[in-house]
């Protein structure tokens, strides 16, 4: 499959041009060019990448150091750092809110052509992909104020934890730059360095990002289209199976629960666990491999959810249960609005 529509397709020679993004005379205003780390880095991209050290200097010239970037990502918690207090009704609530799903409701009516398309194409329901975007930026209002070069450069070569994950980010973004023609200096996003409506790191806008509206390129920041076509395609390339739940509420035996809990891991089958006394409370299951996930709420009154494949794969975005279950809930209670309002104005015609 060809996860980036619209990858210009002009010889390594004009893509190396694309690259030159900068005044010839761009000022230093940080110290990473004189450092050893930065330079072999440097030497890296041209070794593999092709790409002119110059090129990579202009950038990396420019590149700033940002504090608060270190303070965001903060350090490694210590292995023997009690577990904090986790309580999923209180994140939930930061994005289940009336206001979130009527935007979402809203969202789906302005963009119902490229959300079909989508769930023609990839198979991912427009709810999931609106649940995506809604958790991610609320529908492009949050995308992040950082400048992406400092962000990824800061972690990259100064961060706490990571850096070698954050390096490859940076060497990704300027490889997006090289095939796009983007300056990297203009990119803005997350601490972390996501960009655009969906909130991509750089490989994955690279590897997923679509161009949907056809004008040529795939741009998340500026192109809802792009954005919706994108997250489908993301899902889909990581094995999202149409028409499948991803969830089901459980009952789990009494007193016995922590014996099934696995988190993100899928080592349970549904046949094992009714044959353990689990009650499905969903319909339709599939019977596969699942995961056994506890919402934990304040005074003991967890929830306990079967996550299948379709689950796994929205952790494929953040590797949080929390987070997956508040997409897959706001992505229903979107759903479910749009329905209701629906029938309201099929009856008042």
């Amino acid at each position: 499959m060809d996860y980036v529509a619209g990858m210009i397709s002009a010889s390594r020679t004009a893509l190396f041009a694309a690259l030159a993004w900068l005044a010839p005379q761009a000022q230093a205003n940080s110290d990473y060019l004189s450092r050893a780390d930065v330079q072999s880095f440097i030497e890296t991209m041209r070794d593999e990448h092709g790409i002119d050290p110059a090129q990579v200097e202009r950038v990396l010239a420019e590149a700033q150091n940002q504090p608060s970037v270190m303070r965001l990502i903060g350090p490694e918690p210590p292995s023997s750092a009690p577990s904090p207090v986790r309580n999923y009704p209180a994140y939930r609530a930061r994005f289940l809110t009336p206001a979130r799903i009527a935007a979402g409701v809203r969202y789906w009516a302005e963009h119902e052509e490229y959300l079909k398309r989508a769930e023609s194409e990839f198979g991912v329901p427009s709810e999931v992909i609106l649940g995506v975007l809604g958790v991610e930026t609320a529908f492009g209002r949050n995308t992040g104020s950082f400048r992406v070069v400092d962000a990824l450069a800061t972690i990259a070569f100064d961060g706490p934890r990571r850096q070698d994950y954050f390096r490859e980010e940076l060497k990704e973004l300027l490889l997006l730059a090289r095939d796009t023609g983007m300056d990297p200096l203009s990119l803005r996003g997350s601490f972390a360095g996501a960009m655009g409506l969906p909130q991509f790191m750089p490989s994955s806008y690279r590897r997923y990002a679509v161009d949907f509206d056809g004008d040529g390129k795939p741009d998340l920041a500026g192109s809802p289209a792009d954005a919706i076509g994108s997250i489908a395609s993301y899902m889909k390339a990581f094995g999202w199976v149409t028409g499948e739940p991803a969830t089901s509420s459980l009952r789990l035996p009494k007193g016995r629960e922590a014996e099934f809990v696995s988190g993100l891991q899928r080592n349970h089958y549904t046949t094992g666990l009714r044959d353990q006394g689990v009650k499905f409370l969903g319909k339709e299951i599939p019977e596969t491999a699942c995961s056994v996930i506890e919402l934990p709420s304040p005074g003991n009154a967890s929830k306990f959810v079967a996550g299948f494949g379709n689950f796994e794969v929205v952790t494929r975005y953040n590797r949080s249960t929390f987070y997956a279950s508040a997409v897959l809930e706001l992505a229903e209670a979107i759903r479910a609005q749009r329905a209701q309002q629906l029938k309201l104005a099929k009856a008042a015609d």
